[in-house]
């Protein structure tokens, strides 16, 4: 995993022209594998034409104020309008949205594919005493308690009624997750994840979204390259066209998600290999 402040230089295998811009551009990531991939693919493209890249990364948190003070130049990526839309609001007048990266992120609680479909389908069912005592565990093990999938997920354990009967999600982290679901999964458990798309675990193991009849996730968002405003007109034109262009799918993700999770890439690596295998999308960006 990347530190802090540190430069990136490109592949060998390119031949690289270097911009006329001799600033690093600083780019701003959250720490979490299917985000780090994501602004990986900004990285490996600014690399491409030339440009120094520095990646700092951490929680939503401490990475939205970063993008709106113009310490970070871009930003990737903001899932909008619903999943970050928390942090979207403290910053929305300082940045530019300059790229939608992929379009179809989306949150929801799934349970395992051997949960009978006549069992549980919805949230809704959770509610019900006589589904609730079948569960293995009543502990919905969340990610971080900044994150939005976190505080809808506790929302929605009143929205659904689901706190009345034991039901209860507390905060972790992305690996503590991770290790739930492949944990509960090989012991066969009748157990509830939150879950996100794009996410390694739903090409890993069959896990089935239970339907949100209530509301409690937010309609599929996009997720979308941000650029402090003046940082942004400081970059070359074609800087700016290219990156406007960046444009990959949630299938995308996912294989690169892969790549890290369960081949052992690091993230550069891992978006370096999906692109190898894609070499028509980064040659339609950098056309």
């Amino acid at each position: 995993m990347f530190g802090r402040d540190t430069p990136h230089t490109a592949d060998p295998r390119e031949n690289v022209v270097m911009s006329e811009s001799t600033e690093p551009i600083i780019l701003g990531r959250i720490n979490e594998s299917f985000h780090q991939v994501a602004a990986a693919v900004v990285e490996e493209v600014l690399l491409r034409l030339g440009h120094q890249v520095q990646v700092h990364e951490g929680p939503h948190p401490e990475m939205y104020p970063k993008i709106a003070s113009g310490e970070h130049h871009l930003f990737a990526d903001a899932w909008l309008p619903g999943g970050h839309a928390v942090y979207w609001e403290q910053i929305k007048d300082s940045v530019v949205e300059i790229a939608e990266l992929y379009d179809g992120g989306r949150f929801f609680w799934a349970v395992p594919g051997y949960v009978p479909e006549d069992v549980a389908t919805s949230l809704e069912d959770l509610a019900r005493p006589e589904v609730a005592e079948r569960f293995t565990t009543r502990t919905v093990q969340g990610t971080g308690s900044y994150a939005g999938l976190t505080m809808m997920g506790n929302d929605l354990l009143q929205t659904y009624g689901l706190d009345a009967l034991g039901w209860e999600q507390p905060s972790g982290d992305i690996h503590q997750v991770i290790d739930t679901v492949n944990r509960r999964y090989a012991a066969g458990d009748w157990f509830v994840t939150p879950l996100w798309q794009p996410m390694f675990l739903n090409e890993v193991h069959d896990l089935r979204p239970l339907a949100d009849p209530r509301g409690a996730f937010p309609a599929p968002d996009r997720a979308s390259l941000l650029a402090h405003g003046a940082a942004w007109e400081r970059l070359p034109e074609r800087t700016r066209e290219v990156l406007g262009r960046i444009n990959y799918s949630v299938d995308d993700v996912n294989q690169m998600d892969l790549f890290m999770n369960v081949d052992g890439m690091d993230v550069l690596p891992a978006v370096r290999a999906w692109a190898d295998r894609h070499p028509e999308k980064i040659d339609a960006w950098l056309k």
